[in-house]
Parts: C-alpha cells; structure tokens; sequence
C-alpha cells in the first residue's frame, strides 16, 4: 500500500488549498523545511492567473515599499511580515534559482519579461521538491477531525479525493479573474471554520459612470490628475495614463484609486473623479495662457479656439457636457463661457456609479480580516489551519506589490506550518 495513503485517503503533513501565487510559494516553504507538501488546485496547470499578470510581463515586487501602498482591512500593520520576507528575499529567491530579474525604476520583473518564467519556475521547483500535485480538483470541504488517522484535517474535492492532513494552508485567492479560476469558494470555507469573510469587493479595476458625455471621449488616453471625492471631500489623488471608455474612466490612476471607490460605493457614499487634463499647468502659467487665449481672434470654431490643449476627444466631451460641439463660432459665445470650458479642462467631474466588476478586477479587496490570524498567519479559530494572498483582507496598489503580499504571505504560512507539523512529531 502506498505510505502517502490510509484507508483510500491520500496523507500529506500539509495540505496547500490553492496553486496560485501565494499558494505556490506556500508549497515550496513548506518543501524547503522538509515538510510532505500535497497542493491541490481546480485549474488544469498551476500559477494560471500568474501568466496574465503584469500585461503578461509579471511585475514581481517593487522596491519602494510603504505603508500606504498597501490597504489592510482593520487597518493592520503589515510591516513585521515584510521584514520575515522583504522584497530583498523575494528577489534573491527568485535569482537564486536561475530567474534573473531586472526593474525599471522600481518595479520588478523577470529579465525574459515574461510571466510564463515565473509560473513554469514555480512548477519546475515544486517537482523537484516533491510535492505531489493534484490538478482539475476542486477543493468542496474541509473538515476537522480531532486528532484522527493521518492528521488533523480532512479535505475533499469535487473528484472524490480525500487528503487527510496535519496541517491546512487556505490559498485560493479571492474572486478577481474568474476566469482564471477564482471563485471565492474559500471564503464559505474558512467560514465553516470559523471565519468572517469582509465582502469582497474588486479592485484594481476601471471606474463605471452614468455620465453619457463620456462616449465621446472613449479612446482617448492623456496624462491627468485625477481627485476621488467622497461625499463632495477630496479623499485621495492619483496622476498618470488616464484612459477613457464609453462607460467610465481606466488606467493606472484610476485602478489604484478604485479600491477605495468601490468600498465608499458599497456603505453608499457619493463617488466622484475629478479630472485635471492639464495637471502640469500651475496657476500663474495657466492664468497666462487662459488671458492670451480669451484675447485671440475668435473668428474661427472652438476646435480650432482650443486647439493644443487637451485631446481632441477630450475637448468634444468637455464642450458637449455644455451642450456645444467644435464646430460652433468662438465668436458666438461670451468670455464667461470659453472661460468656463478652459477651467473645465482642469476639473472634470465625472460620477462613480459602480466598478467594472471582478471579471475586470486585478485583485480582490476585503475578505478574512488579518487579526483573525496569528503573527504566522495560523487562524485564531482553528488550530493547525493558516491563512495567506488574496484570501485575506490585504490588497495592494498597481506595481507588483499584490505578488509581493502573496510571496510574503505564502513563505510565511509555509514556513510556520512546517515548523508547526515538525514541533508535533517531536512531541
């Protein structure tokens, strides 16, 4: 009979619920200190949401780590797991086993570029390892069982398999990219053991409005300053790559105010992007330009009035939200309106009505709240049982700091229930 089984059941000291980022490193953590390892996931390959990310380039980590990078539901201080794996470990992991990495200013990739590097690393480490890898399984139940044969818990797939394990890992992600398999199944699992779950919400995701002006600037990408206002209040402010689209507003900027959007618009709070089209403009050099364009010939249509301001789709939306078009007379209208459309530029605001949903969404905010956890990420309602990624109310801006949170967390959960399962056989 095969000694990894007892009684038609596979045994493993730990069992990783989840083949994703965190999932993976937890596995190989918990290798590395010796532990026998089963990890168990629905996808057909390992690390499947790993191949999309970073536009398919993988953007690791980033050496600017902060504590406001990061939103911890609680408001806990992530600080004390990043200094058990810091960004510096991460990278040496990683090169250490033959990845090269290279950055641009800051954020860190694999040198192919290539988000497949990373997730055929993680597979070729994981073998070698040991680690006995079931695929297309998907994970129904998990189940204390005392302290009966073969271990601790007992785990159950929608194939009929059945892992009975010292130890547990919960690492399935959250809800974002359903389409790479995440379905947010652990969250009704982690609460049988006990858990809450903060609803989940997507993040890092594009910003949905009601706003029908939008549709003429659909395409259009600029540089801009963008304010969230909650309430009418000035919340936080991000400026990048804005990018334009017949429902909303996207890009860089937005995703990494739309965390914070989606929670304000889940309690029911009022939502609104301002825009600033001209966010190099200071005031003394803006009230120049606006005095020598208000004294031009005005002979001519407004497109050509404004004509090397903003992008062209950009000022359509700007003058049909006044119901004007480019085609009409500057010389039709008073100072007080083309002053108005120039001040439009800098202010644009646009409601929030919604996020574009998990299909969209990079990463999952809200979950099962850190202080449900120990300083090991060991669940505080369930012995033996621990916690790591996206499953947790822990979600990160744009720039690798999401994967960076998923190494940390998974080393981390690995490492600890290795130590664990081995203080038990010493006992």
């Amino acid at each position: 009979m095969d000694k990894n089984r007892s009684g038609g059941a596979m045994r493993a000291e730990t069992a990783v619920v989840g083949a994703g980022a965190s999932g993976c490193m937890a596995a190989v953590s918990a290798a590395l200190a010796g532990c026998g390892v089963t990890l168990i996931d629905a996808n057909d390959k390992i690390a499947r949401k790993i191949y999309a990310t970073g536009n398919g380039r993988c953007n690791l980590t980033n050496l600017h780590m902060a504590e406001n990078c990061y939103h911890a539901g609680g408001g806990e201080d992530l600080s004390a797991f990043f200094a058990r794996f810091s960004v510096e470990d991460h990278m040496r992991f990683w090169e250490e086993r033959g990845v090269l990495l290279h950055d641009r200013q800051g954020y860190v990739y694999p040198l192919t570029d290539q988000a497949s590097t990373i997730a055929e690393a993680y597979e070729k480490i994981l073998r070698q390892l040991g680690v006995r890898i079931l695929l297309g399984e998907r994970v129904t139940s998990v189940k204390t069982q005392g302290n009966g044969p073969g271990g601790r818990f007992e785990v159950r797939t929608d194939k009929g398999s059945v892992i009975r394990a010292g130890k547990v890992i919960l690492a399935g992600g959250g809800m974002a990219g359903p389409q790479y398999g995440c379905s947010g199944d652990l969250y009704r699992i982690a609460g049988e053991l006990g858990h809450t779950v903060v609803k989940p919400l997507p993040a890092l995701v594009p910003l949905l409005s009601g706003d029908k002006t939008l549709k003429a600037s659909a395409g259009a990408r600029c540089d801009a300053r963008i304010r969230l206002c909650l309430d009418q209040r000035e919340a936080a402010a991000e400026r990048g790559e804005l990018q334009m689209t017949e429902k909303g507003i996207s890009g860089i900027p937005v995703f990494q105010l739309s965390a914070q959007a989606a929670r304000a618009l889940d309690r029911g709070v009022k939502v609104e992007a301002v825009i600033d089209f001209l966010p190099d403009m200071d005031e003394e050099t803006w009230k120049r330009e606006k005095d020598r364009r208000l004294g031009e010939n005005r002979n001519c249509m407004l497109g050509t009035f404004f004509l090397g301001l903003v992008n062209r789709k950009i000022l359509d939306m700007i003058l049909r939200r006044r119901g004007l078009q480019a085609e009409n007379k500057a010389s039709k209208l008073p100072d007080e309106v083309l002053s108005g459309i120039l001040e439009d530029m800098r202010a644009v605001p646009v409601g929030i009505t919604g996020t574009a949903g998990f299909r969209q969404a990079q990463v999952t905010s809200g979950g099962i709240p850190l202080a449900e956890t120990d300083g090991n990420l060991q669940s505080l309602t369930c012995r033996g049982l621990y916690l790591a990624g996206e499953l947790l109310d822990v979600d990160g801006i744009c720039g690798g700091y999401n994967l960076q949170w998923a190494a940390a967390s998974g080393w981390i959960a690995g490492r600890s229930a290795a130590a664990a399962q081995d203080q038990r056989h010493k006992e």
